[in-house]
């Protein structure tokens, strides 16, 4: 059952304000702290608040790295950023302790409530779960952060950053010690609603955090146990394609060469829709095998999101009404592998703009009539066109991950057929539409809830991402073994594509796993921290220089800059804690 973990307000006392579908409404009168903090619902509530902090999609900070980009400034300052323009007035990231302190007033509150001790130990170590996450994110962005264990009175004294040894310590040591107290699973029902963080969750969140710190063997450890002992797996269709998807596949024939190349077919089909089909309607919620960590939404006012609808896809998916916010760029697009799971395309921009240029001025008469364009590219040969190789003989997740020009994707609610258009004539005109040619396909949401939202259920952390976790912290600590091969060729196998070469040395095995997280994760967010964990020449060459569209326009000249391993604390922090003033992030 989707959206069970009753989500709940409670004011000042814990700060939130989501509900779920069988909310049980208490009269404000009766949440006043006095009356508060007495019973096992009570902590119930207050811990379901606790839940509604965790984090649906991170694509904004993919919009941050090489992957992907927004041209809307008053979205956020990813731009900025990708460009080397932030500082403590035009910061990035969240410098947020919302969480942990409520957190923290869970824990100094939740021992006045009457209830079993077992049970409280394990809300406890929910609650914990989402500090420990919380100071993840903080010590990635800002490095040194204040580590806050106790509910701070208002006039308490301010308090300086802790240096970013000890804070990666507590993190670890935290998931550790969670991982212990939570159960492999919920048996469902009241106060053991599917969704819950697990022991799983807590060691896959610890694997995250141990890579990011480089701590190779803890990662590999964590991500080892979940890999032998817990039920996750990759997420396969079964059954049938429905009509939708068949006549997707039926023209997939023109873009793979399934004979020459030696392709299974029916396997790579397959896969490219169980990769897609993992993020959206009934195989979107905590029961998918592959949802380690899974962020619930409702069909609610209070609780939908708005990301992976209305911010992912352009206005001429009219069926939609969106209005395009984060695009995917070239960079991303190129690093998709050829078909055989090794090899990468390379194209100049001169030879791109040429080919799309001579393609697009057949179609261009209709640019403004929909009905019209997605009429002539169903009854064209697209293949005759030399833009259109580029496309051809590509890794199954190209195809689901992303809307490049001319490509069919037919499952979408109200709209039949339906072929992407990108038009030259929108860049930098209409905000609405794609500039960088291509739009997010992957984690779009099929169906909206009073039209501008999604109500499907987000993977923080999927089973995916362990694998290579576990792959590339082996690499580190051993080298490209068979069991590397082994979780890597998983992945592969779900997606239906070749299994990995079957030698490599160390430097061209942690090259293969980094591009293959990067088009795995693709739009996860991953990729803001991955890139900078790889180091300063990782960032200089694939963070800087020119990004354009397939017409040839610039849409954006990338700096890199040193002092971006790091965000600058906001001012707006130092305004509040003068201690953070003369210990600013290096280069702000």
């Amino acid at each position: 059952m989707k959206n069970n973990i009753k989500l709940f307000a409670l004011g000042l006392l814990v700060a939130g304000s989501f509900t779920a579908c069988d909310l049980e409404v208490v009269p404000p009168a009766d949440m006043a702290a006095e009356n508060f903090w007495k019973t096992e619902k009570d902590a119930w509530y207050a811990l379901n608040s606790c839940y509604s902090e965790l984090d649906g999609s991170q694509l904004y900070d993919e919009c941050c790295t090489d992957n992907s980009h927004s041209h809307k400034p008053w979205e956020g300052n990813m731009e900025l950023l990708q460009q080397n323009g932030i500082n403590a007035s035009e910061s990035y990231g969240s410098y947020y302790f919302g969480t942990i302190r409520m957190v923290n007033n869970f824990l100094a509150n939740v021992e006045t409530c009457q209830m079993d001790e077992n049970l409280m130990e394990r809300m406890k170590a929910e609650a914990r779960f989402f500090r420990a996450y919380s100071y993840l994110k903080l010590t990635c962005q800002f490095g040194k952060v204040p580590i806050v264990t106790d509910v701070l009175a208002y006039d308490a004294p301010n308090v300086e950053r802790d240096p970013v040894e000890k804070v990666q310590a507590f993190v670890l040591d935290e998931l550790a010690d969670i991982a212990k107290v939570l159960p492999e699973s919920y048996k469902g029902g009241y106060l053991n609603e599917a969704g819950r963080i697990t022991r799983w969750g807590a060691l896959a969140m610890r694997a995250r955090a141990a890579l990011y710190f480089g701590k190779f063997a803890e990662a590999e450890a964590s991500a080892n146990e979940i890999m032998t002992k817990s039920n996750h797996a990759l997420f396969r269709l079964t059954g049938g394609l429905n009509s939708a998807q068949q006549q997707e596949a039926d023209e997939m024939n023109d873009y793979i060469d399934f004979a020459e190349k030696g392709i299974d077919r029916d396997k790579f089909i397959r896969g490219m829709f169980s990769y897609e089909a993992l993020w959206f309607d009934e195989n979107a919620n905590p029961n998918n095998p592959e949802y380690v960590v899974t962020r619930e939404y409702a069909a609610d006012a209070n609780n939908y999101d708005w990301m992976r609808y209305t911010y992912m896809i352009p206005m001429s998916m009219s069926a939609y009404q969106g209005y395009i916010s984060y695009e995917p760029m070239q960079n991303l697009v190129d690093a998709y592998w050829d078909i055989d799971g090794k090899s990468l395309r390379v194209i100049t921009p001169e030879t791109r703009k040429a080919n799309f240029e001579a393609m697009w001025s057949d179609f261009a008469a209709n640019s403004n009539d929909q009905k019209a364009y997605q009429q002539q590219v169903q009854q064209t040969d697209l293949m005759q066109y030399a833009y259109m190789d580029e496309f051809r003989n590509r890794d199954s997740r190209l195809y689901a991950s992303l809307m490049f020009p001319f490509k069919g994707w037919h499952e979408l609610v109200g709209k039949g057929t339906y072929y992407f258009m990108f038009n030259p004539g929108n860049f930098n005109k209409n905000g609405n539409e794609s500039w960088s040619g291509y739009a997010f396909r992957k984690m779009v949401a099929l169906e909206s809830y009073d039209t501008w939202a999604s109500a499907c259920d987000y993977p923080v952390i999927r089973y995916a991402e362990v694998l290579l976790t576990y792959a590339e912290a082996r690499i580190q600590t051993t080298g490209y073994d068979n069991s590397v091969q082994v979780a890597l060729n998983d992945l592969r196998d779900r997606c239906g594509m070749p299994n990995v070469p079957a030698s490599l040395s160390k430097e061209e095995a942690l090259e293969l796993v980094r591009n293959e997280r990067r088009i795995e994760l693709a739009g996860e967010g991953q990729r803001f921290h991955d890139v900078r964990r790889y180091g300063e020449s990782y960032c200089e060459k694939y963070m800087n220089g020119p990004c354009y569209n397939p017409a040839g326009d610039l849409l954006i000249n990338m700096v890199w800059n040193q002092r971006l391993m790091l965000m600058p604390i906001p001012q707006s922090a130092i305004d509040y804690n003068p201690l953070l003033k003369d210990d600013q992030n290096p280069g702000y």
